[in-house]
């Protein structure tokens, strides 16, 4: 196999470049990714905006993993990256028309949610449909070594509002786990969604960090009077992006999550912040 990964420098996208096992693999991004350098991984410097050089990008690749994504839309726009950039990785595919498989990296309730992110990533998988040997591929939080989210939570823990929305189920799934879930779908084309049997809400994973470092438990309101004002106080952190907050506040949890097809024993993620060095 031979693998590109578009947005490679990013963490899921270089966690995959990392550890599918592939004969070749390249990543297409703007920025370089050291980890991937000093492997060999292949770098080609780009923009998923730029259709000539995304087209001249993937043509040599039997495999094309779509793993880019905005932090922020503060830089980028969720509609650019998700819905013209997978465009422009669709169109020279079907013009090749070789066979390639498309991995496209979505998100769990894309069809469900009513923001701009969910949107974009709903026409995404759409345009990634058109490309025959396809897998949409929707995961819940995905956490490990060197995420975003789980520093971001003990900063959450330390420096928590006095109350945190306790709805939803963030189901966390482990990075190397939704790899090794890609990797064993090969012969899958569709979409498969990818969460962790570990039940846990957002709030519940701040207050197991603060319970973890000797702090008293944050008050958690469900949904009713008071609720949408608890919410608002926690975007006003700025720790995570509203996008962010709003899909932690969603069930995430899937009965169906190919986890329990391709996975003998997953990481729990409560057991995983249990173990966690950080500090709140």
């Amino acid at each position: 196999m031979k693998l590109i990964v578009i947005g490679g420098s990013g963490y899921i996208g270089s966690n995959i470049a990392l550890n599918m096992h592939a004969d070749a693999v390249a990543y297409y991004s703007r920025s370089r990714n050291k980890e991937l350098d000093s492997k060999g991984a292949k770098w080609i410097e780009g923009n998923i905006m730029d259709a000539q050089k995304v087209a001249e990008a993937v043509k040599d690749y039997d495999t094309v993993v779509d793993a880019a994504g905005v932090d922020s839309e503060r830089n980028q726009k969720f509609f650019d990256v998700h819905v013209k950039g997978m465009k422009n990785i669709v169109e020279p595919l079907l013009k090749y028309d070789t066979g390639q498989r498309l991995i496209h990296i979505s998100s769990i309730n894309v069809y469900y949610g009513q923001t701009d992110y969910f949107r974009s990533k709903g026409i995404a998988e759409d345009n990634a449909a058109r490309v025959k040997n396809h897998l949409n591929v929707r995961p819940s939080v995905v956490f490990g070594n060197n995420d975003r989210f789980v520093p971001r939570l003990f900063k959450l823990a330390a420096d928590s509002p006095s109350k945190l929305p306790g709805e939803g189920s963030i189901s966390p799934v482990h990075i190397l786990d939704l790899i090794k879930v890609i990797e064993s779908a090969k012969e899958l084309k569709g979409a498969v969604d990818v969460s962790s049997r570990d039940k846990i809400s957002f709030a519940e994973a701040v207050n197991l960090v603060r319970e973890k470092n000797g702090m008293s438990p944050v008050k958690v309101v469900e949904k009713g009077m008071g609720y949408n004002g608890v919410v608002e106080k926690l975007k006003e952190t700025r720790i995570f992006e509203d996008y962010e907050i709003d899909r932690y506040l969603m069930n995430l949890y899937r009965e169906n999550t190919y986890i329990d097809r391709f996975v003998k024993e997953p990481v729990l993620f409560t057991n995983y912040l249990r173990e966690s060095n950080l500090k709140a």
